[in-house]
């Protein structure tokens, strides 16, 4: 179990910063934040510590990635269990055990098609307890949770952290096994140090840093900076699925993105064309969201909505009963290695 921490205004403005560049250097941060780069280090450690706050990364973009959404159903008493399992898996990014019609909700990530059928029909057809599953293919992201923020820097802090557009167009290169291990090694910690890459990927530093600026110059791996649900302000974390109409979805989907509670938007091919992730500050706001989203987006039909009551997983971050982080799953994501994966920690 993690340390009771308590967030002063700096820490929440810390949090901000790396939210905006996740793998910045302290000089550059203690300089937005008034702060020396020791004290600004200290504090960051200190919330790592505590499992209140921590920079992850996605899995390798690829070509041909796929990422799906899995609605499972469990027979009564074992929806608990079967997201435990399914949070040791590496293509599973995100679980959930929702209240709703859907018990486990899955964020599936697979750098190709091939290991996205082998999940679906093999992983889960060897997990017991089962008793539906529905799963919808990712078709289109209108924004990823990776763009939420804190919102407690003001304009001018805002703008030192912003790194200066590159001139740059992104491409998909084939990844080695070197970019792989420095990719495996950031989900574990974000901010882990070049020597440090270097000697996962078993190349110098040099090579590591080279490397890591082509993969995210390439936008091929994505950082992002998380803080503890709990500790944000918006405690209530919800699911809306969607049905709109094709030629009114580009539209939808953007307006949605633009909403201060939303984490994410994701166009589908499933029941549902459109799944929203949203942040809320009480319970009441899930439904008085719905009333406004179809007061001001009368093309989206919400059709249903579930109420995560215990995250478990987070972009491969272990969660535990307070939603702190407890540990992660190593995240290879390209073969499955089903039940049985050994996490540095398991949820509390």
């Amino acid at each position: 179990m993690q340390d009771h921490v308590t967030l002063d205004e700096l820490d929440l403005q810390l949090v901000n910063a790396l939210q905006i560049q996740p793998r910045a250097p302290w000089a550059l941060v203690g300089k937005v934040l008034g702060l020396d780069p020791v004290t600004a280090a200290r504090r960051w450690a200190r919330l790592t510590r505590a499992g209140a706050a921590w920079v992850s990364c996605y899995p390798p973009e690829t070509e041909r990635q796929s990422t799906a959404f899995i609605e499972i159903v469990c027979e009564p008493g074992h929806s608990l269990a079967v997201a435990r399992e399914l949070a040791q898996d590496p293509q599973a990014m995100t679980v959930d055990v929702t209240a709703g019609d859907r018990d486990v909700f899955v964020t599936l990530h697979t750098p190709d098609e091939e290991v996205l059928a082998d999940y679906l029909l093999e992983r889960l057809g060897g997990v017991r307890h089962l008793h539906r599953v529905r799963s919808h293919l990712q078709v289109k992201n209108y924004i990823e949770a990776s763009r939420w923020r804190l919102r407690t820097l003001d304009r001018a802090q805002i703008s030192l952290m912003t790194p200066e557009p590159a001139e740059h167009t992104p491409t998909l290169r084939p990844l080695t096994d070197e970019d792989w291990a420095i990719a495996v090694t950031l989900a574990a910690d974000g901010r882990a140090s070049l020597d440090a890459l270097a000697a996962a990927a078993s190349v110098s530093v040099s090579t590591a840093r080279r490397r890591l600026n082509r993969m995210l110059a390439d936008q091929q791996v994505r950082m992002r900076c998380e803080l503890a649900r709990p500790l944000t302000g918006w405690p209530v974390y919800a699911w809306f699925f969607a049905r709109v109409a094709p030629e009114h979805m580009d539209a939808a989907g953007h307006a949605l993105a633009r909403l201060p509670e939303v984490r994410a938007v994701m166009g589908t091919a499933g029941p549902y064309n459109l799944i929203v992730a949203v942040w809320l500050r009480s319970l009441p706001d899930v439904q008085q969201l719905e009333i406004r989203i179809s007061r001001t987006l009368p093309s989206v039909d919400i059709v249903d909505r579930s109420v995560t009551i215990r995250p478990l997983k987070l972009v491969g971050r272990l969660l535990d009963k307070r939603g702190y982080a407890a540990g992660t799953v190593p995240l290879d994501t390209r073969r499955l290695s089903g039940a049985g994966n050994s996490p540095s920690s398991t949820p509390d």
